[in-house]
């Protein structure tokens, strides 16, 4: 299950995760992916859109402010549910 308390008392920790990842991968567009169908740890890792699965990339290229730099997104999932969180600085 998605764990909205995590995400929000995590929230800082995981904008600056995105902003490395994100400066590591030569600013290529991305998104922090935040897995919890995993019980009751999330795992988080940074995706390149060109390294998505292709479902998840389609969902992506729909948003019109994907290349705005001052737009983080975080997709997150569990067994059943996902959701793309935009955050705008």
């Amino acid at each position: 299950m998605i764990d909205p308390n995590f995400l929000q008392n995590n929230k800082q920790q995981l904008i600056q995760i995105y902003i490395k990842e994100r400066m590591m991968n030569h600013n290529q567009v991305g998104a922090l992916f935040i897995d919890f169908s995993k019980g009751d740890n999330a795992d988080v890792y940074f995706l390149t859109l060109q390294n998505m699965p292709e479902e998840i990339q389609k969902r992506f290229l729909e948003k019109e402010n994907l290349n705005q730099k001052n737009t983080i997104f975080f997709y997150t999932f569990d067994k059943t549910n996902s959701n793309i969180i935009e955050i705008v600085l």
